[in-house]
């Protein structure tokens, strides 16, 4: 990614975790851009979620937290929150990272927050979904190398020939 965009360079570690607000906008929207495997619905969804955390003060459907490196620009990002009517399950419903910070540890990072601020909420199982594309074989992956299960697979979900993947994570 050229400098100046918003998002992290690829030589800048990754310094810290926190909330996003409202000045990281901008450059979570082109982490999201930037994926490279997202349709323009996935895209659109991920901005949307964006939208409702940090346009409504009174939401508590989605937590967003973003990693910075050490210039103070957004890695990536991950969006997660509580499953409606389940007791201590969340959903980790966006983990993204900019392209030039991926191998780094940024999304790792990003999850073992995730898992941090969830278990002090006093959480039980994380749940994230993925496709069965070859294109999501590294999200695959990556799930796995963090400690998720494969839980479930519905066969032919998003479409004909494309699998919805179940992962979880007790804490």
């Amino acid at each position: 990614m050229p400098a100046g965009d918003g998002a992290a360079g690829a030589h800048a570690p990754v310094l810290r975790v926190r909330d996003v607000d409202a000045a990281d906008s901008d450059a979570i929207r082109a982490v999201i851009k930037s994926a490279g495997n997202l349709t323009s619905d996935e895209e659109a969804c991920a901005a949307e979620l964006l939208d409702i955390y940090l346009n409504d003060a009174d939401q508590r459907d989605y937590g967003f937290i973003a990693a910075l490196d050490a210039d103070g620009m957004v890695a990536g990002y991950a969006c997660y929150g509580p499953r409606p009517l389940a007791s201590g399950t969340y959903d980790l419903y966006w983990i993204i990272v900019a392209p030039l910070m991926r191998r780094y540890g940024v999304g790792r990072l990003l999850v073992q927050e995730v898992e941090g601020r969830l278990a002090r909420l006093g959480a039980r199982l994380i749940v994230a979904e993925t496709s069965g594309l070859p294109e999501y074989e590294s999200t695959r992956r990556f799930y796995l190398g963090c400690g998720f299960t494969e839980e479930a697979r519905v066969k032919e979900f998003y479409k004909s020939g494309d699998d919805l993947i179940v992962y979880t994570k007790r804490l």
